[in-house]
């Protein structure tokens, strides 16, 4: 989730950044704000673990 939409180049670049390794879903969409206004991105992760 982002603030500014329009910064969704940069967050994609960082998520490659964390994430190339297992490539997971990412979709972005523009909230409002957050509960702390100097938060820029908010990530939601589920995850399972198998056996």
């Amino acid at each position: 989730m982002l603030t500014d939409i329009t910064r969704w180049e940069k967050a994609a670049r960082v998520h490659g950044e964390y994430f190339a390794e297992i490539r997971p879903v990412c979709t972005f969409v523009e909230v409002k704000g957050f509960i702390r206004p100097e938060w820029l991105v908010e990530t939601e992760i589920d995850a399972v673990i198998g056996d």
